[in-house]
């Protein structure tokens, strides 16, 4: 191989922040002030467009003193320079890292769900790689009022402003707790008094006849491999959606929104009678 062909194989440093800077900015008008207003996120730089009227301009000012920050006004090239999205909608935030919660935070919540007497319900992601998918999971999460979101430190897609934008929103609103190994923090809510339920389509059991009261650990696994089997040895129940057309699975957001909706009914349903 000529020293060329090596040289173009090579990211340089700079590329490398290039792309990092990239995933950074979070842009669009609900997704900046969703994040502002929930004040959770930390928020580096806050850029308006000088187009945007006054009133909004007085409004972004505001908030962004509340978290110690300049309002940068510019114009809304500038924007598209700095996020390359033409659809900014004249506003622009740099994100810091998000904030997860940890393992011994994740143990504190479920005690406090089994405490409460309420049917508790987390999910875990194992591996998911699509930003927009994971994004859409979230947002399933936060509709049914789920008690939080597991993610490994590895294979898994980080929270950034395409996950935030596919959440509408849902990721200032969860808590989402990144532990270092999904397996042990998947045994910790058992010894809890939670059931680990596998989401897989190979399951044998049907959604239709499934026991889904009490407390749940949802696993939604990879896009592309499903859940490990490492994971799948520590589950309690494995259970898929029947499929009535001609195409043999759904996708994990969509697979995951009606599991969390049938935990939630069952439950309801359970006290109710």
């Amino acid at each position: 191989m000529s020293r060329n062909a090596v040289n173009r194989n090579k990211r340089s440093p700079d590329a490398d922040y290039a792309g990092s800077h990239q995933r950074s900015w979070l842009w669009g008008r609900h997704a900046v002030l969703e994040t502002l207003t929930a004040a959770r996120w930390p928020v580096l730089e806050l850029w308006a467009a000088s187009e945007l009227p006054p009133s909004d301009q007085q409004r972004l000012a505001e908030l962004a003193a509340r978290q110690g920050l300049r309002l940068q006004v510019v114009p809304s090239a500038r924007l598209q320079q700095l996020c390359h999205q033409p659809d900014h909608q004249g506003l622009l935030a740099r994100m810091g890292q998000f904030p997860y919660a940890d393992q011994a935070a994740l143990l504190t919540a479920a005690r406090k769900v089994t405490a409460s007497g309420s049917p508790g319900l987390f999910v875990l992601c194992d591996r998911l790689q699509d930003p927009h998918n994971f994004g859409a999971v979230l947002r399933c999460c936060d509709a049914v009022a789920a008690d939080g979101i597991i993610v490994g430190l590895t294979g898994q897609t980080p929270v950034t402003s395409h996950v935030a934008r596919a959440s509408s929103g849902a990721v200032n609103h969860l808590q989402l707790f990144q532990i270092t190994s999904l397996a042990d923090g998947l045994q910790s809510l058992r010894q809890q008094g939670f059931r680990a339920v596998a989401a897989t389509e190979k399951a044998e059991g049907s959604l239709w006849q499934t026991d889904l009261t009490g407390p749940v650990v949802l696993i939604i696994g990879s896009e592309a491999t499903g859940i490990s089997p490492q994971l799948l040895q520590h589950c309690d129940l494995q259970v898929g959606i029947p499929m009535l057309g001609k195409v043999g699975s759904l996708n994990a957001a969509v697979a995951a929104g009606i599991l969390l909706y049938e935990c939630r009914r069952r439950n309801q349903k359970g006290a109710s009678e």
